[in-house]
């Protein structure tokens, strides 16, 4: 099923990077941003399955909109919101730092569709770009370097010196078209390289 990702907020920057990163989490999908209410409603009026990810300040503004979206609709807070929850919205704080952000939004991902993986090898047979295979020791590299280590920490760990360690991650980078190690991460969780809960 083809959707679209709606993210409405006032802040470009905010929405723009948001956009960035839940193109690495959900591949393949179409990922829309809106400034206000009123250009959300136009869209989803023409639009058949919307998901939407909403700046706090905009449920306000047309809560009888979004209150029946309440499964579709993840509010998009700085801090905790409480208040957002007790309405029964989905929240993540987007204060937070990025490692953390990520791991909240894999996690709402894995909530929503708990056989991802499945999903993600269905899309690659039905002609989007798979994962490019990685060697065993590449594996390694990967889940090393998302945990957090160095390159020296990594070599003590897999036995290996620090010039082979740059060597596979430089292979690991190239592989998969980003050095971030945002996008790293994304694709090591979506991939089962490491799973969620060891972040």
């Amino acid at each position: 099923m083809n959707f679209t990702l709606a993210i409405v907020s006032t802040n470009t920057l905010s929405n723009i990077a948001l956009q960035s990163i839940l193109a690495d989490v959900i591949p393949n999908v179409d990922i829309q941003l809106f400034n206000s209410v009123k250009e959300i409603k136009e869209f989803a009026a023409n639009t058949p399955v919307v998901h939407y990810f909403v700046g706090a300040n905009i449920i306000f503004s047309a809560l009888d909109f979004f209150t029946p979206l309440q499964a579709k609709t993840v509010v998009l807070c700085e801090g905790e919101s409480a208040i957002m929850k007790s309405y029964g919205f989905r929240t993540i704080d987007i204060s937070q730092p990025e490692k953390t952000l990520l791991k909240s939004l894999l996690g709402l991902h894995q909530f929503g569709h708990p056989h991802g993986h499945e999903r993600l090898e269905e899309t690659a047979e039905k002609g989007s770009t798979p994962m490019p295979v990685l060697s065993p020791r590449e594996r390694e590299v990967l889940k090393l370097v998302v945990l957090g280590y160095f390159n020296k920490e990594i070599g003590e760990k897999l036995n290996i010196t620090p010039a082979t360690v740059a060597f596979h991650r430089n292979n690991v980078s190239s592989k998969l078209g980003s050095r971030s190690i945002g996008h790293l991460t994304i694709c090591a969780v979506l991939h089962g390289i490491i799973k969620l809960e060891e972040l």
